[in-house]
């Protein structure tokens, strides 16, 4: 995360000539996206502490939380620049982070964030799956529908189901309507037969 904070630092230096460019504003949230993932990055934090160091582990979390959160507004802050002025607050903002960063001085980095509370396992499990959860339920209360004939209701039935299927896969969205659109087709194809 401090290379590519580094980088974006650098890319802002390097594009002040030309500020105003969509192209240089793009390369600097580049970096800044992928240091965002980075802060992000919640697996980090599991494979250097022990399951019996929760409070370890819970500060860790909350670090990394507002070190995305600070990230995101720097991206934000470059997304509505208006002056020349404002492109240097945020290059000197940016370079006076990642020297505290290299630093260690986490009050300096963090004194112009706020970090999102933390949500718990339970809360981000929930989350994540209660689309598919609904979805489940609608397919398991097809054939209950009055006048639902037995083909079309098998048909949406295996549709919805897959549906979940695909989203508690981790792929990305273009996959999931390629497969979807695919399924459709086969399914509802077969049915008008």
């Amino acid at each position: 995360m401090l290379v590519e904070l580094v980088a974006a630092t650098l890319a802002c230096s390097r594009g002040r000539a030309r500020w105003w460019d969509p192209r240089t504003v793009r390369a600097v949230r580049t970096r800044l996206a992928v240091a965002t993932a980075a802060a992000g990055d919640s697996s980090v934090v599991r494979r250097r502490t022990s399951v019996t160091e929760p409070a370890a582990r819970r500060r860790a979390r909350r670090f990394h939380t507002a070190l995305a959160e600070l990230v995101r507004r720097y991206d934000r802050a470059l997304t509505q620049l208006r002056t020349a002025g404002k492109y240097d607050a945020v290059t000197a903002s940016l370079r006076a982070g990642v020297l505290a960063l290299v630093a260690d001085d986490a009050e300096a980095l963090m004194q112009h964030s706020t970090a999102e509370p933390p949500t718990s396992r339970t809360a981000r499990l929930l989350r994540r799956t209660a689309s598919s959860l609904v979805l489940t339920a609608f397919a398991l209360a097809i054939p209950l529908l009055p006048g639902a004939d037995r083909a079309s209701g098998a048909g949406v039935r295996i549709l919805l189901l897959m549906t979940v299927a695909l989203a508690l896969t981790p792929a990305d969205g273009s996959a999931f309507g390629s497969v979807r659109s695919a399924l459709e087709r086969s399914l509802f194809t077969k049915n008008t037969r």
